[in-house]
């Protein structure tokens, strides 16, 4: 059952995650349609696995010298986001690749890895020394070995590599690839999106590979448990099946002026225009059945014409912060040459502790804050449930160097407890869909007799009971009763997650106030 369950989140989980990827990076985005064949990130997507499935392309120069940009010193904002843990995109870097293999049966990445360009020389030993990495040599490669599960490799003088897992056998097969001329390819749909120019000014540009992800008979089984919909929008259940089973992929454009805005678009291989009357509302439907509703995306325009659906508009700052935890680069730290490695004397340490720790306890709060609003009720976390995942994950990454130990247990609670609210949508839609599944008309006649309820598990979840037995009464009234019940089973499994929610999100108020007072008092300073 857990494999089915996990399985279901290839059509839905999946779209949530690819139409997510356009705002990774919380401070820089907005749109611009790519054009063709400019090599200016070549050099880097050629040093990417060649396994991946997923890609993003940044110029961070350009972001940081856009009119939003400079209006909002993004370049300061980016070097305390880099620092704090928010932003995984070093401030040293100039252009920036990064590549996934994704497990889309599991909604996990097998793999990340990231090329990036730095404006300053690499210094082999700096992270080992201030981090305690542990140095190697990959193919004749200064590497080090993060304890965090992540290998770098100095790939030029101003270019460094990242991969986690940190398996090295992985990392080596990486490396040799990246030597062959030419390099192995990419899948046509990545290798097509990785070249597209900036010629409109395009700062990021990203692409998902779905090809042969989607099946027709679960997609079919899914969409039929979706029928009212579909009767409500006039689209043709035969038709659509067939439309999203050929979905090739997902590309983001994105572009800073002055101010964010994005676009989606979905490849497919038959005629979109069968969508066309209602792309935004199929989109949007998915998004938050997943999880991954993002108010800002209500507002979109939506297009569907030739072999493109599309969703395009603007973006608010709080939207894009939370699509940063889509996917998450594994260049956490990079050695630059003019990294300071000095001892640090015990007169210091507390102030370098205190400092740690507030940016550690600020980035926390940060995200705990605005996950807050969304755990008012079951309803309002069932359609942003994804992004407590992601965010739960965030905090394990932040930095834990000189972090006061009492704050990484609090860090830990907040993203135990962000998993926990998830879990209980998760479960309250498992639970319901088993107990609505044993409710048949047979199982509420009048005469008592006993049914053998049954329910069927499509790849998209329960989607209704073929329970038999026995029935001696009127089958409208008893159809009529089952739907009663089961609209009563929905409400009481509401009702336990919503308990359970509001006690999880006090539990997190409490327990920040608490750390908050502690850290105030040790440090002497305002947390």
């Amino acid at each position: 059952m857990i494999r089915e369950i996990k399985y279901r989140a290839v059509c839905l989980q999946g779209a949530a995650i690819v139409a997510s990827l356009f705002a990774i990076f919380a401070c820089l985005t907005v749109l611009a349609p790519p054009g063709f064949a400019d090599d200016e990130f070549q050099d880097l997507v050629d040093r990417i696995p060649r396994s991946a499935n997923a890609v993003v392309l940044l110029n961070m120069e350009k972001a940081k010298s856009s009119p939003m940009g400079i209006k909002e010193d993004w370049k300061a904002e980016i070097d305390e986001a880099f620092e704090s843990g928010v932003s995984r995109v070093p401030p040293e870097a100039t252009r920036f690749v990064l590549a996934s293999h994704i497990d889309f049966e599991f909604m996990e990445p097998i793999w990340e890895a990231a090329v990036i360009e730095l404006n300053v020389l690499l210094a082999s030993t700096e992270i080992e020394k201030r981090r305690h990495g542990e140095l190697d040599t990959i193919e004749g490669l200064p590497a080090i070995l993060r304890p965090n599960d992540t290998y770098i490799v100095k790939l030029a003088p101003k270019i460094v590599g990242a991969m986690s897992p940190a398996n090295r056998q992985t990392v080596v097969r990486w490396i040799r690839d990246t030597r062959k001329s030419p390099p192995p390819p990419l899948s046509p749909y990545l290798q097509k999106a990785a070249v597209y120019s900036d010629r409109a000014g395009s700062e990021i540009i990203m692409a998902i590979d779905l090809d042969g992800v989607f099946s027709f008979e679960r997609l079919g089984k899914y969409l039929k448990s979706k029928q009212k919909q579909l009767d409500e929008w006039g689209a043709d259940l035969m038709q659509l099946t067939k439309l999203l089973e050929g979905v090739q992929g997902v590309r983001i454009g994105v572009r800073i002026g002055e101010e964010p805005s994005g676009m989606i678009v979905v490849d497919v291989e038959g005629d979109a225009a069968i969508v066309s009357a209602y792309a935004k509302p199929l989109l949007l439907e998915i998004l938050a059945e997943r999880g991954g509703a993002i108010n800002d995306l209500y507002s979109w325009t939506a297009k569907a014409e030739g072999r493109e659906i599309s969703l395009s508009g603007k973006l608010s700052k709080t939207g894009m912060r939370r699509l940063m935890s889509i996917v998450n680069s594994p260049a956490s730290e990079v050695p630059t040459a003019d990294s300071q490695a000095s001892q640090i004397s015990p007169g210091e340490l507390p102030a370098i502790q205190a400092k740690a720790s507030l940016k550690h306890f600020r980035a926390v709060t940060q995200m705990a804050e605005e996950l807050k609003e969304d755990m008012r009720d079951a309803k309002n976390l069932a359609s942003t449930s994804l992004w407590f995942d992601k965010y739960a994950k965030r905090i394990e990454r932040l930095p834990t160097l000189n972090v006061d130990p009492q704050l990484l247990n609090y860090s830990a609670f907040v993203a135990n407890h962000l998993r926990q609210a998830s879990l209980a949508v998760k479960t309250m839609g498992i639970q319901s869909g088993v107990r609505e599944g044993q409710v048949t008309s047979g199982s509420v006649n009048p005469y008592g007799a006993y049914p053998y309820p049954g329910t069927r598990w499509g790849g998209y979840g329960y989607y209704g009971g073929y329970g038999t037995g026995t029935y001696y009464g009127d089958q409208t009234a008893g159809l009529k009763a089952a739907g009663e019940e089961r609209l009563a089973i929905r409400a009481e499994e509401k009702g336990i997650a919503a308990t359970d929610i509001q006690k999880l999100r006090q539990e997190i108020i409490a327990a920040t106030a608490d750390i908050r007072r502690k850290m105030t008092d040790k440090f002497q300073m305002q947390f």
